[in-house]
């Protein structure tokens, strides 16, 4: 049923459920920091759970709590329980920086969130500190120890693309095949004004340089909607990495995906302003199909692809939204 006007089947929705991150990650929020949303702006339990009945009626399969940081989020077990119990077959995904992941492990075992990404941009404790400006890493490695340890999820690891991932990618991959976890690699979108030295790098330089550590080999039967997935030899056993160039190889023409703020404004793409507020008319009394009809006529309305373009040697790309990644939440 959420057919855009391209034909694209859109199955996944994405549902920030709050700005606010533990984290302040440089390439992430502008110098000045962020206006954070008030309490009033922001969905509440109940209303998030809604929507995302809304969104399952009409044919999204798999969902994805993300931020901000979805687990600063008061009442996100509530929203996950309350969501599973609805829909015991939905697909329940997590993004998260890990940061307080290891409190919520058992939690989301029993809800069966079966799929968990964890942010890391750097296996170095040094550099993650001056990434984040928070000294947290131990506590993110632990989880991934945890997470990857217990029998109940999928982990893969998240990382943004620096030059400096270059001189890491070895410990990177040592790294995954000690854990067992998927890499996944991600070209950096320009989202606000940053502070010091990320320019952007291109996923093409990346793959060259996995080349250059081990038999790589390209598994398309293995692709997403959004990463091109390769595999490598590493310690005796095959590491699987998910290489995600939005930039350079744009995947508008598979994307599924659907965007839900934490505000209550719902993004068709996560480059593109226009979308709809379900906010105001759902706490201004809206029917269930009323709101349906606000969402599939965004969706007719969502462009056939974005047109920011990144050079490497020019040393990145203009930020694309007075938002900040963590209020869209990626």
């Amino acid at each position: 049923m959420l057919h855009d006007s391209y034909s694209r089947k859109h199955s996944y929705l994405r549902v920030s459920l709050t700005d606010k991150c533990n984290l302040r990650c440089r390439y992430c929020m502008p110098p000045g920091g962020i206006d954070w949303l008030r309490h009033d702006q922001v969905l509440r339990n109940e209303e998030f759970v809604r929507l995302v009945r809304i969104f399952v009626s009409m044919g999204v399969t798999k969902v994805r709590f993300t931020g901000g940081e979805p687990l600063v989020r008061k009442g996100f077990i509530e929203i996950t329980r309350e969501t599973r119990r609805l829909f015991p077959e939905l697909n329940l995904c997590l993004t998260t920086n890990g940061v307080l992941l290891e409190r919520f492990l058992d939690d989301l075992a029993d809800l069966r969130v079966r799929n968990i990404n964890i942010s890391l941009d750097t296996l170095s404790r040094k550099r993650y500190a001056d990434i984040t400006t928070i000294d947290a890493f131990d506590r993110v490695i632990a989880a991934i120890d945890d997470a990857s340890g217990m029998n109940s999820f999928s982990v893969k690891v998240n990382a943004v693309l620096f030059k400096e991932t270059l001189d890491e990618l070895g410990d990177f991959l040592d790294f995954a095949a000690e854990k067992n976890v998927i890499l996944r690699f991600i070209e950096r979108m320009p989202f606000t004004d940053s502070r010091g030295d990320y320019s952007f790098l291109s996923s093409d330089v990346l793959i060259e340089a996995l080349a250059g550590l081990g038999e790589l080999r390209r598994d398309n039967s293995i692709d997403t909607s959004v990463a091109m997935m390769y595999t490598v030899l590493r310690q005796g056993r095959e590491v699987k990495i998910g290489v995600i160039p939005p930039m350079t190889h744009k995947f508008c023409s598979s994307c599924n995906r659907l965007r839900l703020m934490s505000n209550g404004r719902m993004r068709t793409c996560l480059y593109d302003d226009e979308g709809a507020d379900l906010m105001e008319p759902l706490r201004s009394g809206a029917a269930d199909d009323e709101l349906a009809g606000i969402i599939m006529k965004a969706i007719r309305k969502k462009k056939e692809g974005h047109s920011i373009e990144c050079r490497s040697d020019e040393g990145g790309c203009q930020a694309l939204s007075a938002h900040s990644m963590s209020r869209i939440g990626g």
